[in-house]
């Protein structure tokens, strides 16, 4: 894990609210990229479903390995009910095939 991916994941474990996870997310999102592998381990460090679904998706265009989103991100989702997975997974795919189109 490098630094700076460290320091992030400190962040939301130390934050009080799901609007300050956001915040700290939505300025990550702005000068960085991340892979699958990494949205599971943020998604794991967010305390409720709403905020995975909501993250997941202000995230999906930086990710870089959408064709991975769903042999890496379900090991990271699996306490979610279908429904939400299929969501999570949806919104990285989705974010694939806009840059394949």
């Amino acid at each position: 894990m490098s630094v700076l991916f460290g320091q992030l994941i400190s962040r939301l474990q130390l934050s009080g609210s799901p609007t300050e996870r956001e915040e700290i997310l939505a300025a990550a999102s702005n000068r960085h990229v991340f892979t699958c592998h990494q949205l599971g381990i943020i998604l794991m460090n967010l305390k409720y479903s709403a905020e995975r679904e909501t993250m997941s998706q202000l995230l999906a265009p930086q990710i870089v390995d959408p064709e991975n989103a769903s042999s890496h991100l379900l090991p990271y989702i699996a306490c979610e009910s279908c429904a939400v997975r299929e969501r999570i997974v949806g919104a990285v795919l989705a974010r694939g095939e806009s840059t394949i189109a």
